[in-house]
């Protein structure tokens, strides 16, 4: 397949690679795994029957798992009877309720976390004497960090598909370094006055050659997102909560919010960032990146080689270079750039399991070495070979064959494999993600809350939540001077005698009680 040819197939498989999720220890191949699978059962006995629900992921799934080549392969590797449903995606959480009410509780639950429904009717089996006894392999490949958010008073309460690239930080910050060094910066901004630095020099140059300083120096998005690591320079975004003062805060009441907004209310009134960013939304944000506009920008690592490509594609005149930077920190800050996701999926395993030992030797074979190879590319002979000891992979059979997407959500335990990957997207691209793992190794703000229960007084004030509109409404009126700054202690008493302080007790008092 042609050069050419083979980069446009990957950009119509990129939501394929940005399934991939955790991995090694060592952050790279998975060449030592155990390819024998732990995973493997006495030939002699019956296949052990296994039901999973998962979403599909909106993606075309098989009607019949038994009747597919794809999981009657992994049926036959692992000696399983497989029932594995898809739900539908966007309906994906009130199935499960619904079937849980009913009494339809499967042998394997997937999900984003610790279903809280299954918690709070102790109907999850801990894993710990399982994985130790039946995932060798599991064991090896998965990072602590990813275990870790997985674990609740000392008990693993699921298997993790962890996140791409083995990363803590699942975001990251992209620049132009075409236009760096264009516009004269000769060093990465370690500082947020460093970070403001370059995008004045961004700003005060033409540096798209179009006759105009029309340059943007940073694009954001509706609502104060895709902005998370700028938040994320003074320790907080709005997805995090953080200890201060015995008490565990939203980010968005932190005192270090407060530093967040100067710093973007600084951005806006020297025209740092879009002026549309508040309502912008995907596709023009999109648009305007590809166009060749934009100097910054913040997204998901796994993107790193996808923005090359496309600039490449449409302004191959440019040269752009696409990078990726360390979060700039703030005077006094431990922590910075998104918070932490140290899974994507996870696969939980009900005390309705007859066999849970068979269920953990199934996913400990999906992380062996001949399980990561089938994640990755699928059945031998049908999309790739092994010719001299190296692999032969024909990304158009395995998209014709249709099963890449859904068998590498299902599947792909290990996530990335510098090794495995490169073979998909070529060593120009995998060099380029590579770069941006590294960075990401080193960085994330604590996720505190993970595995915990849905918060009642969440519920009771929707409006003082992350999805509400108080904080939005009082970050707009500040970056936009219809309020000074420090309007946002007032906010902050505001939101505390409206239900916050409720929500703050609720919180601390989980936490201390389970994570401390």
């Amino acid at each position: 397949m042609g050069k050419a040819k083979k980069w446009v197939t990957l950009l119509s498989v990129a939501a394929i690679l940005a399934t991939s999720a955790c991995s090694t220890n060592s952050g790279g191949g998975s060449g030592q795994a155990d390819s024998s699978g732990a995973a493997q059962q006495e030939k002699s006995s019956d296949p052990v029957k296994i039901r999973v629900f998962e979403t599909d992921n909106n993606y075309t799934v098989p009607a019949d798992v038994k009747k597919d080549p794809t999981f009657q392969y992994l049926m036959q590797k692992t000696n399983t009877d497989l029932d594995w449903v898809f739900l539908p995606h966007g309906d994906y959480a009130n199935q499960l309720r619904i079937k849980f009410s009913s009494g339809d509780i499967p042998d394997v639950v997937q999900d984003w976390g610790i279903n809280l429904d299954l918690l709070a009717n102790d109907q999850i089996l801990p894993l710990n004497d399982l994985i130790d006894q039946y995932g060798p392999n599991l064991k090896k490949y998965i990072p602590q960090f990813v275990w870790d958010g997985v674990t609740i008073n000392g008990k693993m309460m699921a298997i993790p598909e962890g996140p791409s690239g083995n990363t803590p930080s699942g975001r990251i910050i992209f620049v132009r370094k075409d236009w760096m060094d264009k516009a004269g910066v000769k060093e990465i901004p370690k500082t947020p006055d460093q970070f403001l630095d370059m995008l004045r020099a961004f700003r005060d140059h033409d540096l798209n050659g179009n006759g105009k300083q029309d340059e943007i120096p940073f694009a954001a998005r509706e609502n104060f997102t895709w902005m998370e690591n700028i938040f994320g320079m003074f320790g907080v975004n709005p997805y995090t909560y953080a200890e201060y003062n015995g008490e565990i805060l939203p980010g968005y009441v932190h005192p270090n919010f407060k530093q967040a907004l100067a710093f973007i209310k600084t951005m806006v009134d020297e025209k740092l960032i879009d002026s549309e960013f508040l309502t912008m939304k995907r596709n023009v944000w999109e648009q305007k990146i590809q166009n060749n506009q934009v100097g910054s920008w913040n997204h998901v690592n796994e993107n790193a080689w996808d923005w090359q490509f496309k600039l490449d594609q449409a302004h191959p005149e440019a040269k752009a270079d696409v990078i990726a930077i360390p979060t700039p920190k703030a005077p006094g800050v431990e922590h910075v750039g998104h918070h932490m996701l140290p899974f994507r999926h996870t696969f939980l395993i009900t005390k309705k399991a007859k066999d849970p030992a068979a269920i953990v030797k199934m996913f400990d074979w999906l992380i062996s070495d001949e399980g990561q190879k089938f994640s990755f590319f699928g059945l031998e002979g049908v999309t790739w070979n092994q010719e001299n000891g190296k692999i032969v992979y024909d990304l158009n059979k395995d998209i014709e064959d249709k099963t890449s997407p859904w068998r590498s959500s299902s599947f792909n335990l290990v996530g990335y494999n510098k090794e495995l990957q490169a073979v998909q997207v070529g060593d120009q691209a995998i060099e380029k993600l590579d770069a941006v793992y590294q960075i990401a190794q080193k960085e994330g703000i604590p996720n505190l809350l993970l595995g915990a229960p849905e918060f009642k007084s969440l519920k009771r004030y929707p409006d003082l939540t992350r999805e509400g509109n108080m904080w939005t409404e009082a970050a707009s009126q500040i970056i936009y001077g219809k309020k000074p700054i420090d309007y946002f202690d007032e906010f902050v008493k505001n939101w505390r005698a409206q239900g916050g302080d409720e929500i703050v007790k609720e919180i601390s008092d989980w936490y201390y009680k389970n994570k401390k």
